[in-house]
């Protein structure tokens, strides 16, 4: 998920098309880079690429399945949307725990944990 903000791999990507993309895939905001296959990378890609085109195209923003909708339910299976900070600079990310499976925002506080005690040792 924060890959797809970084601006020097993916240039116009923010917060809600993250959120969006990533719902529409089925892919957690919470899934490393280097845990992903081409094959996720590539789905998260062209499902943002083909929103925001739409979104062009149509002149409007898409309906909102995730992104501002925390604790709403999800609008394909009913479980409540979650919203958590993400990254250093604690972009808000949405997603649906039940559809986009995987590792979540407790998982990311663990291994910036882990992190933070191997770069002090």
């Amino acid at each position: 998920g924060e890959a797809l903000q970084d601006q020097a791999l993916v240039a116009g990507i923010g917060n809600m098309w993250m959120s969006e993309s990533l719902w529409h895939a089925r892919l957690s905001p919470w899934l490393r880079l280097g845990e992903s296959d081409d094959q996720a990378l590539a789905l998260a890609l062209h499902t943002a690429a083909t929103l925001m085109r739409t979104a062009v195209e149509e002149g409007r923003e898409p309906d909102r399945r995730a992104y501002g909708r925390a604790g709403r339910p999800c609008p394909r299976c009913g479980a409540a949307i979650r919203s958590f900070g993400q990254g250093d600079a604690n972009r808000t990310a949405y997603w649906c725990p039940r559809c986009q499976p995987g590792p979540g925002p407790a998982d990311q506080e663990l291994r910036l944990r882990r992190s933070r005690r191997t770069f002090r040792t």
